[in-house]
């Protein structure tokens, strides 16, 4: 078992003006640069989890994503400041639920849960080199 301070119940909120790069192009839907991409919206939570667990880990340690469910409510115009609150709703063992909302100044953007694993730093590179021997 792993010592850490994730507990049920810890709160955190992370908030970030959007820029023209979080828009969305694409060659085959056409231009929507002016809006927040989901992809976008998906780094924002991976930034926030990250910035929220991590650090309440031994130094060895990383969290990784396992699992996301996001429901894009709203669509977010470039420039808005988004915020994510995110909420620990349980820890079992190495595996963390998040449970998340984001909003703009216009309200709801997206809502979810997300899943994350603990794993040692160099456990997770040891895994990710046996599946690909042959590119190093």
């Amino acid at each position: 078992m792993i010592n850490h301070q994730i507990t049920k119940g810890m709160t955190k909120s992370y908030t970030k003006k959007t820029a023209t790069n979080d828009g969305y192009t694409s060659y085959y839907t056409g231009t929507l640069d002016y809006l927040v991409s989901t992809s976008t919206i998906i780094n924002m939570l991976i930034d926030s989890a990250t910035d929220m667990l991590d650090k309440m880990l031994p130094q060895d340690y990383i969290t990784v994503g396992k699992e996301i469910c996001l429901v894009h409510e709203h669509p977010s115009l470039v420039g808005e400041t988004i915020t994510f609150n995110l909420a620990v709703e349980d820890v079992d063992g190495h595996v963390i639920y998040l449970k998340f909302e984001a909003m703009d100044s216009k309200g709801a953007v997206c809502s979810g849960t997300y899943k994350r694993t603990i794993i040692g730093k160099a456990k997770l590179l040891e895994i990710a080199y046996q599946r690909s021997p042959g590119l190093l």
